[in-house]
């Protein structure tokens, strides 16, 4: 039986709080200098799901990098959502990603789409089970991944 969610706030992040979300990757992501320029140029916006002031989950929405397939104005990207491992399968995973999801569409976009490992069985689940359906299977510096997209 799944923990009971623990009631949950969803803020964007300020540029200044970019350590404690690299924090929650144990460490130096290796994409933290481009994560970096993209949110200050305006294409990726950073989002953290915080249970009593501690940083649970984080999670980007990225408007234009052509790498990740977006789309200007029409394609958006969900990037680098990671939850601490103490509240996995407790359903804040899950409310990070509808908030992204709800956010892209209200925002306007028609599409969104990602990347996932394609070991990481819990995280393929939760994408299939909000819509998301594999288009190609891609292979990178770090392993294979699923790119999968959806409409919203």
């Amino acid at each position: 039986m799944k923990p009971m969610m623990k009631q949950y706030e969803i803020v964007e992040t300020a540029i200044e709080d970019y350590p404690a979300c690299m924090a929650l990757f144990g460490g130096q992501c290796p994409f933290a200098e481009t994560c970096l320029t993209q949110r200050k140029t305006g294409d990726r916006e950073a989002y953290l799901l915080r249970v009593n002031g501690e940083i649970v989950s984080e999670c980007h929405l990225v408007y234009d990098n052509p790498e990740y397939g977006t789309i200007p104005g029409r394609r958006a990207y969900f990037s680098r959502m990671i939850t601490k491992k103490e509240y996995r399968r407790q359903g804040y995973g899950e409310a990070m990603a509808r908030f992204i999801l709800a956010l892209a569409k209200e925002k306007g976009y028609a599409e969104i789409a990602l990347g996932v490992n394609c070991d990481n069985d819990p995280a393929l689940r939760l994408y299939q089970k909000l819509g998301f359906s594999v288009y190609a299977e891609a292979e990178d510096d770090y392993g294979k991944y699923y790119r999968m997209e959806k409409k919203l």
